[in-house]
């Protein structure tokens, strides 16, 4: 049996992050997708499949620690 996690995934609309947050919503995971632009076509879509979309941006340390609330691991 497979634990399904949920899963902060930063850059989660960039190539590389939406392909990861794609791959665990797939499986059946929990995503909270971290963006700068939460507003933008690869947010709405990864909204649409499920995730959590979330604003933050790595260099602001209080919305990633505000984004890692309640997930089991971060990507």
């Amino acid at each position: 049996m497979t634990t399904k996690r949920s899963v902060l995934v930063t850059g989660a609309t960039g190539q590389q992050g939406g392909a990861v947050a794609r791959a665990l919503l797939s499986s059946g995971h929990g995503v909270k997708a971290l963006t700068r632009r939460p507003d933008s076509d690869a947010a709405r879509q990864l909204s649409s499949a499920g995730a959590e979309i979330v604003a933050g941006d790595l260099g602001d340390s209080a919305s990633i620690v505000n984004a890692a609330k309640d997930v089991d691991t971060m990507f």
